[in-house]
């Protein structure tokens, strides 16, 4: 994010920024909550990173789909609501935002055509803007889909916008020479990725580039702000970084590498041994392949020091 960005993001929240602050460090939540829905502050820019905004719907979409309104589960009626929950799910793997009705028809009604395929779809949207409750939920314009940002919080919007935040203190470290802001935000990442976008067993064709790209940058972050740690001498909550990752990609060999070398300064050889061990046998059962050479250098080192 560049300078003027964050000016922009600065000025754009000014005239809430005790309020969002309040939230980000859960302080008098549901006063706070009380307080933006009374001044209508919910109806504007909004700032999509802060969770416990009191937004009209939220959708949790990482390692699970969950759909609350007005901060209760959403009702889907007597008969399971399976086509309007999946054109939602198609909507934010798109982005969420001006996404094409054509897209949604092919991927969702790919042996409709025509009349029957806009038919389709035009009932499932009213389908599922009464599950939403809200109207201005979504925007159809010129045959365009929209979650509206205003109403709508999704965790993959607020996952992506703090990780780009985090990026920018990194880029930033002396402003924050002990870590406290870095700590802040990666915590909330934590928190906000619970696995893969739309769980391990939604496997459509449409969903994969988005889940992909979310789980590249959440394992970046990983080894960026493990490495943060280590330059500053903090191992232990470099270690606990990095196993964090590996709950997320078992097959990073860097992560065991940097897992291994955090359990050393730690004077923990045998925990380091033990990395080792696993490392070596999920590359070897899943890939058929060796540990690299600098694995096994620091393998040779820890044994040998054991």
């Amino acid at each position: 994010m560049s300078g003027s960005e964050l000016i922009l993001k600065e000025s754009r929240y000014s005239k809430w920024s005790p309020r969002v602050k309040a939230l980000e460090n859960s302080i008098e939540v549901d006063y706070v909550q009380e307080l933006v829905q009374k001044r209508g502050l919910g109806r504007q820019s909004t700032p999509v990173h802060i969770e416990a905004w009191p937004w009209a719907v939220k959708i949790y979409s990482l390692g699970r789909f969950t759909i609350l309104v007005n901060n209760q589960p959403a009702s889907v009626g007597r008969k399971a609501q399976h086509k309007p929950l999946e054109l939602l799910k198609a909507i934010i793997s798109q982005g969420g935002r001006d996404v094409s009705e054509e897209f949604l028809t092919s991927a969702l009604w790919p042996d409709a055509e025509g009349d029957t395929a806009r038919q389709a779809f035009d009932t499932t949207l009213h389908r599922l803007r009464k599950m939403l409750v809200h109207e201005q939920a979504i925007h159809l314009r010129d045959r365009r889909i929209s979650l509206n940002p205003n109403y709508c919080w999704v965790d993959a919007w607020a996952l992506e916008r703090l990780i780009s935040e985090t990026d920018t203190s990194l880029a930033n470290a002396a402003s924050d020479e002990n870590g406290t802001t870095l700590a802040h935000l990666s915590d909330r990442i934590h928190a906000l990725y619970h696995g893969r976008f739309l769980g391990k067993e939604f496997n459509a064709a449409w969903a994969i580039s988005l889940r992909e790209r979310l789980r590249s940058r959440y394992l970046r972050h990983i080894l960026n702000v493990g490495a943060r740690w280590q330059q500053l001498g903090r191992w232990g909550r470099a270690l606990e970084c990095y196993r964090k990752g590996l709950e997320v990609d078992d097959l990073a060999e860097q992560l065991y590498l940097n897992l291994m070398l955090c359990h050393e300064r730690l004077g923990q050889r045998s925990e380091a041994l033990s990395v080792y061990r696993r490392c070596r046998f999920v590359l070897s059962v899943v890939l058929g392949i060796a540990p690299s050479a600098e694995t096994e250098s620091l393998y040779q080192r820890l044994r040998l020091n054991s």
